[in-house]
């Protein structure tokens, strides 16, 4: 019998040392992250509740990233508001930097001072076409936007939902430049603004952002420059 228990001994001995040279998955919906360490500290004190905040989860390093995006624009054009569906494009360096390109196209309707104007205006021209004497509301709205970006996130956390599901988030800056389209031709466009990511899982995300935008419009009486806020969110998939 001293042969079966020196055998059993080898395989026990052999299960350890795999078990111990295999690396540990992260666990994604966790507060904890070090297991070990968080039964120990359970033992020490079995009456206080205990949480081990683990490191990064979510592996932002060399990865690509697709986000869909709508958004709505406050300011800008007196007479008229924007509503956009766009593609985000990102790749990120690390979990710092990003960098990324942007595409939106602009569905755009009449505010009611503009539409009341409008309004305005087509009843004098029916009562009188030869000497109307209210003008048409002079609108210049965007159609298309492409724009380069820079995001850097600087603050890390994650949360837990009524302790049933953990959110991995980033704050983040992101700055940007390009080009869009409006209704009197292309102009130079600028944007910065703040935002916060949530990495629902290793590939699901979702982009909460808030964006100072400017561009120069063009109307009969002059150029002006334009100054707007727009509110956007993404729901995206990291390759």
């Amino acid at each position: 019998m001293q042969w079966l228990n020196l055998v059993f001994a080898l395989f026990a001995s052999a299960a350890f040392a795999q078990t111990a040279n295999t690396p540990a998955e992260p666990e994604f919906d966790s507060l904890g992250g070090n297991r070990v360490l968080l039964e120990r500290a359970k033992a020490m004190n079995p009456d206080q509740t205990v949480s081990v905040v683990q490191n990064r989860t979510v592996d932002r390093r060399n990865r690509v990233e697709f986000a869909p995006e709508i958004s709505g624009v406050m300011g800008g054009d007196t007479y008229s508001r924007a509503r956009s569906v766009g593609l985000n494009a990102y790749y990120h360096f690390n979990p710092r930097f990003a960098v990324g390109a942007k595409f939106g196209y602009s569905f755009n309707t009449l505010t009611p001072e503009g539409q009341a104007l409008l309004d305005q205006a087509n009843h004098d021209f029916q009562a009188d076409p030869e000497t109307p004497s209210i003008g048409y509301p002079d609108v210049d709205y965007q159609k298309t936007e492409w724009m380069g970006l820079l995001n850097w996130y600087p603050l890390y956390g994650k949360f837990s939902v009524l302790d049933r599901r953990v959110i991995h988030f980033d704050f983040y800056v992101v700055g940007g430049a390009g080009q869009t389209t409006l209704r009197s031709g292309p102009a130079s466009t600028y944007t910065g603004g703040i935002g916060m990511g949530l990495w629902l899982t290793q590939h699901f995300t979702t982009r909460m952002e808030a964006r100072y935008q400017t561009y120069e419009a063009k109307y009969f009486t002059g150029a002006r420059r334009l100054d707007l806020t727009v509110a956007s969110l993404q729901m995206g998939w990291l390759l």
